[in-house]
């Protein structure tokens, strides 16, 4: 056998493992997470997910690899904020309900569908973001009644953009907000800009701010400005 051959060889059953160890991710809005295996592979958990697969799998510290099984299930508190950052996961699919409103997403979907009662939005890789809220459902504004099979990446954008265009909800009043809530937009009237000047200014874990202002530029409370690849936030229209 030349060597040629044998390099040949050699790279394929390299690749192969590529080819096979898929693994994906089905997001749902209430906090399930299901993830698919094609090959056994060892997948790190966050900290904040919990099994709920009892049987079948093996859990090493922040790691679980399953051993029968081609699913596992878990389960996070999630309000209005779905994130994954997996690097062995190959693509993920977002479901939240048709009356959903989506404030930001991150990267550009691949596909856009809907589902039953479910828009299903698949991203490629495992590094995910997407926030969103549900809304009052009015069948007339539902853009999936004209995206219906979309599944190019660009045109899945144009739809995301034609959803964002639905009607927003009345801005929560001040009294519902929470002392956090408060410390943040003190923060950031005081000057705070970005996530690690509001932590600081707020003494509030930079998780805990990074959750609570995309919640405040939902509400319409604080605006998002993106200039020159930096993101600083501030009071919007003189909010008190």
């Amino acid at each position: 056998m030349s060597q040629r051959v044998i390099f040949l060889l050699v790279m394929v059953l390299a690749l192969l493992p590529v080819a096979i160890s898929q693994v994906s991710a089905t997001f749902y809005y209430n906090g399930t997470v299901i993830l698919y295996f094609n090959k056994p592979e060892w997948i790190l958990i966050p900290s904040n997910w919990t099994l709920a697969t009892s049987q079948g799998v093996v859990e090493k510290g922040q790691y679980v690899y399953p051993i029968n099984t081609s699913e596992i299930e878990f389960h996070v508190k999630t309000k209005g904020v779905i994130q994954i950052s997996q690097p062995n996961i190959s693509s993920v699919s977002v479901l939240l309900p048709l009356n959903s409103k989506i404030t930001y997403m991150s990267p550009t979907p691949i596909s856009l569908n809907e589902e039953g009662q479910y828009v299903n939005i698949t991203f490629s890789g495992g590094n995910v973001t997407v926030l969103y809220y549900v809304m009052d459902q009015n069948p007339f504004l539902n853009p999936y009644i004209y995206t219906t099979g979309v599944s190019s990446g660009v045109t899945a954008y144009l739809a995301y953009l034609l959803w964002r265009r639905r009607p927003s909800p009345q801005i929560t009043p001040p009294n519902e907000l929470d002392d956090r809530d408060m410390k943040i937009l003190d923060a950031i009237r005081a000057g705070a800009d970005n996530l690690n000047k509001i932590s600081e200014l707020s003494l509030l874990p930079r998780t805990t701010v990074y959750r609570r202002v995309k919640k405040l530029v939902t509400l319409g409370l604080v605006e998002e400005i993106r200039e020159r690849g930096k993101v600083k936030y501030v009071i919007k229209g003189g909010a008190k």
